[in-house]
């Protein structure tokens, strides 16, 4: 069965709620459980970090992205649930220990995410 690409159109509103709802549900999955708790700062730092990396390859519409963002918040979460970056994936999560919460085991005291600050959410920056 081939499945097809959704048909909802997402835009900055839907992913800013499906962001939030995301971070509820971890959060409340890994109560109490020291190093894994999601803020937030960090996953909405996550997501512009994803949606920088793919508007430098140059692409413009805003459901492209959003799932460049989306992807990279997938992989960050995954990183922050497991402690271990996924082994076959394509992301740079790398890139992202030094927003880990100080508890976590790959957490980086050093900067390891080098390019300015971007804010998908709030300004538009043509690049």
């Amino acid at each position: 069965m081939k499945m097809g690409k959704s048909l909802v159109i997402m835009n900055k509103e839907i992913a800013y709620k499906l962001i939030l709802r995301r971070v509820e549900n971890h959060n409340n999955r890994f109560a109490g459980v020291p190093g894994k708790k999601a803020s937030l700062d960090q996953c909405l730092e996550v997501f512009n970090r994803g949606v920088f990396r793919a508007k430098n390859y140059g692409v413009n519409e805003d459901n492209v992205l959003i799932r460049a963002g989306w992807t990279r918040l997938k992989s960050y979460m995954w990183l922050l649930r497991n402690g271990y970056p996924k082994v076959a994936s394509d992301i740079m999560a790398v890139e992202d220990y030094d927003i880990l919460p100080k508890g976590h085991r790959m957490f980086s005291k050093h900067q390891t995410y080098h390019f300015d600050s971007y804010n998908f959410f709030e300004k538009e920056l043509d690049i």
